[in-house]
């Protein structure tokens, strides 16, 4: 005998004989006996009962006796006074076992019978979960475990919600493998009651067909014999206990059959405890006989559930006092946040016929019609709800109610379906946040209708809590550029308040500015309302519009009415920024389109210049930058180009250094800007930009990608570029000219250059070469330096302003430098010219000897500066003569005339050996000619006479050459006066005075020359 046993019932079978009142004794018998533990109730709804609307109270014995109290708090089974923790032998019902020949149960009080098998080897119930619901539609659970030792062992789930008027089982049967079990052999599984008919132990047997099958007893309706009904439930005036079928085994018991109760009875209550007709009891080894008595008779119920298979079946059914609607659906299910303030707040309610929760949608009852409504336990005052009930079913399958509360509605309560048109098997179910809870509480806090406010993008989704990575953005905005964004009404939790209505005031303030959201002054605001169809979530009514800029914008959302008005901030700011640089002027700013050579003002190449960018817009403070890529130039001809126009070129360097005016969004300037080139440039679109007034705002758009990486005005995504520049090509920039001219690759060429090379003093024939750049003040060549923009023309000589000088004291007195008849070649060539220019210099007033001069040029086109002039070289510059010697001879033989050239040089004249450049043009009659003969010294041959035919050499050699006459012939004897021309720099004073003249000499024939030795004689012929 096991030690745990206390207060232990024994029970004997019938064929002891006599009541067996010692364990002894049992053993002695050979009869099975159990040990079992201390005794175990649980109750549901222990409170209830008491009245109508507090649904049954409900005591389950661990051993599957039942007791139930309803109204007037007595028993409604028999034994009506019976309790199973005081009473339990009292108390004819439970459940039983037939298995492999033998029935097991909990023992009862008829004197002549006990379960052939005993009591069960295990059993034991739960405790009841919840425990007592405070309010109606809370469903208790407790599970009761029946076992016999290797044979099948029952698990019921008993289920009961307030305040329902039936009892559910919901019934687990394992079979194991290895039991004998077989269809001549079955497990069949009793559940039966001595009803006791609300105080009346007598009744009439019921049995309902349908989709439900209801076997029952009722009261008789007046005491009448035969019973009135046996087929149909009375419609009212009595009390019904039955058995309901709720669902059918799976699988089912036989393989096919679908059937709930295998067999049943309503009949006499002995019946069910021995054997005999009418075949109803639980001992026998045959099914129930489906007896359904119809006289009015103490009366009993039972059902039975045969299996002919090892296995796991699972089936229920109900146990009803009372009520004679079977249920239709499983539960009502309230679905909502758990949480309510103030503000409307929505709940959705519908019937499921499944016992799943969250309800699948498929199981959702979308038929016939279901009415009900909602309440509170305790009452909630001051709390009401929108429509007032609901209706589900083929009209509408889920319900959206709303609730609405007041200050006084504060505090925690449990939700329930009431006034139900159709009850369901297990009540009020609850889903908060998408999760089955225990309880339908919600709590109602004494919170305004909203709690906060915020403002974001229109169609960007709403992000709770707001994080770095969860943002409820709002993006950059232009200036003069409406804009919407979406207003958000909030619950304390941060959830949108979806039902609220009122009116607010949506404003715009400078966050820079404002030492908080509560004290910021708005620049600009507008009204808004909403209504509860705006589920809390609204559009401003119409277009915000700002002429200003600003860096740091956020929203204030402020309610317009209420004792205690409630404002809110948007968590994110933005930026409004300018739409672009209107206008960038400059000192250099053209007077034209830029391809006169004349306009003004001029610049150097490389020097200094301002630049100004202006926005217009008030509240720009920026500091623009410059895009040096982005530069255009007008057409520059080329001569390398057939004079057909080419493009330029040039660079652009510098920065802005000066913030706008913020008060005008203008004058951002920068005062070293440089260009390297001639001509002009301007600044093509987007030149000029700004991409830090955005991105160095308070707003963060820039690194919350809240503007798109460009200058774009259009949106794109519901976004605009986070930069801005100009939008147009500037006006041209300039007149940009060279810094200066360089001078490079110079030499100077002497007239003479076959030996020494020299030049005479007012010969023009010496030349200098040389190279001439025009730079920029960095010393590179500009280019752009060419053709029309050349102002400088190389063959204009006084364009380059030649110079001399003497070494080591300077020329002699009248050397001056001129320009040559000749004048200089060059043409510009992308900014080089190369140089030749022809020079003399004239001859000193007095005689001088040889002397080097330098030759110096300054160029200027008139805007460039000249500067210091650059040595081109020095020139070997000789005073110089040519001198013609007398001769005399025969007139028969030919006379030569020597002459040769002279400088001077150590004050002496010397000859010029180094002059083999020199020509000599021969003198003819009537050219320099005189003839004077010896009869008539006055007479003078007549031009294109000829005594003598002269003829010249032609260039000096090493400085010397002679002149030829030929002979005259006999008898032409006489003289002749010579003079021959000569370039102005070699005549000399010949004849005294100043004035210098062509050298002179005497020629004479018809003598001879002493220092030869000839005589002369006539030939007589």
């Amino acid at each position: 005998m096991s030690k745990h046993v206390q207060d232990q019932l024994l029970k004997l079978d019938f064929r002891c004989g006599y009541a067996l009142f010692l364990t002894l004794l049992l053993a002695f018998c050979g009869f099975p006996f159990q040990v079992v533990n201390a005794q175990t109730t649980i109750e549901f709804n222990s409170t209830g009962g008491t009245s109508a609307t507090n649904g049954l109270h409900f005591y389950i014995d661990r051993s599957s006796k039942i007791q139930v109290r309803r109204l007037n708090n007595t028993g409604q089974v028999y034994s009506p006074t019976a309790l199973p923790q005081t009473n339990l032998n009292s108390l004819d019902n439970g459940v039983f076992i037939r298995a492999n020949g033998r029935l097991y149960g909990p023992s009862h009080t008829v004197s002549t019978f006990n379960p052939s098998g005993g009591m069960y080897n295990s059993y034991s119930i739960s405790a009841a979960l919840p425990a007592n619901p405070a309010v109606p539609g809370i469903q208790q659970r407790a599970t009761n475990l029946l076992g016999i030792t290797n044979g099948p062992q029952v698990s019921i789930l008993w289920k009961y919600t307030t305040p329902f008027d039936f009892l559910t089982a919901e019934v687990t049967l394992t079979i194991p493998a290895t039991y004998a079990v077989s269809a001549s052999n079955p497990v069949r599984y009793y559940h039966v009651f001595d009803t006791y008919l609300g105080g009346s132990d007598s009744g009439c047997g019921v049995n309902v067909a349908g989709t439900y099958r209801i076997v029952g007893t009722y009261s008789s309706l007046g005491g009448g014999n035969p019973c009135p009904t046996s087929t149909a439930l009375p419609s009212s005036g009595t009390i019904v206990e039955s058995f309901r079928e709720r669902a059918p085994p799976t699988p089912p018991p036989g393989g096919s059959s679908v059937s709930t109760f295998s067999s049943y009875c309503a009949a006499g209550w002995s019946t069910f405890f021995a054997n005999g007709s009418p075949n109803c009891s639980v001992q026998q080894t045959g099914a129930l006989s489906n007896t359904i008595t119809t006289t009015l008779q103490d009366t009993g119920i039972g059902i039975a559930y045969d299996f002919t298979a090892p296995g796991v079946y699972t089936f229920s059914y109900d146990f009803v006092i009372g009520s004679t609607v079977v249920p239709e659906y499983d539960h009502i299910e309230i679905r909502h946040d758990g949480n309510a303030t103030l503000c409307p707040e929505p709940i959705e309610v519908l019937a499921c016929t499944s016992a799943i929760v969250p309800c699948p949608a498929l199981n959702i009852v979308n038929t016939g019609t279901l009415t009900g409504g909602i309440s509170f336990s305790p009452a909630a005052a001051g709390t009401s709800w929108t429509p007032a009930s609901f209706t589900l079913g083929s009209a509408n399958s889920i319900a959206n109610l709303v609730l609405q509360a007041n200050a006084a509605s504060a505090g925690t309560y449990t939700m329930f379906a009431s006034g139900l048109s159709k009850l369901p098997l297990n009540g009020t179910r609850c889903v908060v946040g998408g999760v089955l809870q225990a309880s339908c509480q919600i709590v109602i806090a004494n919170t305004p209708c909203v709690a906060d406010f915020e403002c974001m993008e229109t169609g960007a989704t709403y992000q709770n809590p707001v994080t770095a990575t969860n943002r409820n953005p709002l993006y950059t905005k232009l200036v003069n550029t409406g804009f919407r964004f979406d207003v958000l009404a909030l619950q304390s939790s941060g959830a949108l308040a979806s039902s609220y209505a009122g009116n607010v005031v949506v404003e715009l303030y400078d966050k820079s500015a404002a030492a908080s959201c509560a004290a910021a002054t708005p620049i600009i605001s507008q009204n808004l309302s909403f209504v509860a169809g705006d589920s809390g979530r609204k559009t401003i009514a119409a277009n915000m519009l700002l002429p200003d800029a600003y860096k740091n914008l956020a929203c204030r959302v402020r309610e317009s009415g209420g004792s205690a008005p409630v404002s809110g901030c948007s968590s994110d700011s933005f930026s409004v920024r300018p739409t672009q640089f209107n206008s960038v002027t400059s000192n250099a700013n053209a007077d034209n389109a830029g391809n006169s050579t004349t306009s003004t003002p001029v610049i150097a190449a490389g020097a200094n210049f301002v630049l100004t960018a202006n926005t217009g817009v008030k509240g720009y403070d920026g500091i623009p930058k410059i895009d040096p890529s982005l530069l255009q130039w007008p057409n520059v001809p080329s001569v390398l180009n057939g004079g057909r126009p080419a493009p330029g070129t040039g660079n652009l360097s510098g920065v802005f250094t000066e913030a706008a005016d913020p008060s005008t969004g203008n004058d951002a300037t920068g005062n070293a800007f440089q260009y390297d080139e001639v001509g002009y440039f301007r600044l093509r679109p987007q030149a000029v930009y700004d991409d830090t007034f955005v991105s160095t705002s308070g707003s963060a758009d820039v690194a919350n990608s809240d503007c798109t990486d460009d200058t774009s005005n259009t949106l794109v995504g519901g976004k605009y570029g986070c930069k801005f520049s100009n939008s147009a090509a500037t006006n041209h920039f300039g007149r940009f000219m060279p810094d200066h001219f360089l001078i490079s690759s110079n030499t100077v060429v002497e007239a003479c250059t076959l030996s020494m090379p020299f030049s005479y003093f007012g010969q023009d024939g010496f030349f200098t070469n040389f190279t001439m750049t025009a730079q920029n003040s960095s010393n590179a060549t500009t280019q752009n330096y060419t053709s029309t923009y050349a102002k400088f023309n190389p063959a204009v000589y006084a364009n380059y302003s030649f110079s001399i000088g003497g070494v080591p004291v300077g020329p002699p007195l009248g050397a001056e430098l001129s320009a040559s008849a000749t004048a200089p070649t060059g043409t510009w060539l992308s900014g080089v010219v190369a140089v030749t220019a022809k020079h003399q210099i004239s001859r000193p007033t007095a005689l001088a000897n040889e002397t080097l001069i330098n030759i110096s040029a300054a160029p200027s086109d008139g805007e460039v500066s000249a500067g210091a002039a650059t040595l081109l070289g020095s020139s070997r510059q000789r005073y110089g003569r040519l001198k013609l010697q007398s001769a005399y001879g025969s007139e028969m033989l030919d006379l030569p005339v020597p002459f040769f050239a002279e400088y001077r040089i150590g004050d002496q004249w010397r000859r010029n050996s180094d002059d083999s450049c020199t020509t000599v043009i021969a003198p003819t009659s009537g050219s320099g000619l005189i003839f004077y003969s010896p009869e008539t010294a006055t007479n003078k041959l007549s031009a294109g006479e000829t005594l003598a035919t002269v003829s010249a050499t032609g260039k000096l050699v090493a400085g010397q050459s002679q002149l030829k006459f030929s002979k005259p012939g006999l008898g032409n004897s006489g003289f002749l006066d010579m003079d021959i021309p000569v370039s102005n720099w070699l005549k000399f004073p010949w004849r005294g005075g100043a004035t210098a003249v062509n050298p002179t000499g005497k020629v004479k024939f018809g003598a001879y020359k002493k220092s030869n030795q000839f005589i002369y004689t006539r030939e007589v012929h």
